[in-house]
């Protein structure tokens, strides 16, 4: 078909039949049959906040040589603009030091984050840098909704580890200074951006890949939340009937797109350490100074 076949299809034929006769609905899954569960693990490791969601610890997770990750060290959630009072009670219990903001400049704006008021709390905003390929994704959703699952793979391996990892350095190299303990990593859902640069870390720390990948897949708790943004990301394409339904396969946690991350990185740049020490541009003493502060 050439492109002015397309374009009269997208234009006009499809909203005469109907975007459901013309297009592939992705598969349906219940997000929360994806969730790993691991045996003894925390029972509290989510940490029910009014106002954040996907707030949890990584620590407490074993080691492949026998250790734990230490607790109250590093924690993972969404976006902190909703923050309540409660809320902002317990980060300041907690006492943390650092906030890595992961989003975008324009997700920043729309929704800063509420921060409690802690002395010397440092806030430190890295968008993450995305390939701007819109035009490619609408394309996808509007023809052929199934294949985002194996953009939502490529989009892990090209743009957030090969693309970010500069990024996920300068993180990495302010928790190796305890001074920035306890830190907080987030982005607006806590899921992709937040668990790419968790899995980094465990993967250093000598986290089996089996338990990085239950870790991944527990963001598939919040569902709800992340269907809500779906509904309203797509709303401007409501009338041609694309609903959160049609973006399932980006909004949950599918534990092979975490797996064949892992494997990518060890496929490209041979370890964890290959990545970290090249790509991200840390050395030796960085990768030492975070194992010595976060294993017990």
């Amino acid at each position: 078909m050439n492109i002015f076949m397309t374009v009269l299809l997208v234009m006009v034929v499809a909203p005469v039949v109907g975007w459901r006769v013309l297009r592939r609905k992705p598969r349906q899954v219940n997000p929360e049959s994806l969730i790993i569960r691991l045996p003894g693990d925390d029972p509290n490791r989510l940490i029910p906040l009014r106002g954040v969601i996907n707030f949890r610890d990584i620590g407490g997770y074993a080691t492949a040589d026998g250790r734990r990750v230490r607790k109250g060290q590093v924690y993972r959630a969404g976006m902190l603009a909703n923050l309540e009072a409660d809320d902002m009670a317990y980060l300041e219990k907690i006492g943390l030091k650092l906030v890595c903001d992961l989003r975008s400049v324009e997700e920043k704006d729309q929704a800063p984050d509420k921060l409690p008021a802690l002395d010397g709390l440092e806030y430190l905003h890295l968008p993450l840098n995305a390939e701007d390929n819109r035009a490619e994704r609408l394309r996808t959703l509007l023809l052929n909704p199934r294949a985002f699952e194996d953009i939502m793979v490529q989009m892990y391996k090209d743009v957030i580890v090969d693309g970010n990892a500069t990024l996920y350095g300068t993180i990495l190299r302010r928790i190796a200074d305890p001074a920035n303990l306890p830190t907080l990593i987030h982005c607006t859902a806590g899921k992709d951006r937040t668990g790419v640069g968790v899995a980094l870390l465990l993967m250093l720390l000598g986290v089996p890949d089996s338990t990085i990948v239950a870790d991944y897949t527990l963001s598939n708790t919040f569902h709800e939340s992340f269907r809500a943004f779906g509904a309203q990301a797509v709303a401007r394409l409501k009338w041609l009937g694309v609903t959160a339904d049609d973006i399932q396969p980006l909004l949950i946690c599918r534990p092979e797109t975490m797996q064949d991350t892992l494997d990518h990185i060890r496929a490209k740049y041979g370890s964890i350490e290959g990545y970290l020490t090249g790509a991200a541009a840390l050395d030796a003493s960085t990768l030492a100074a975070l194992r010595n502060h976060l294993l017990e």
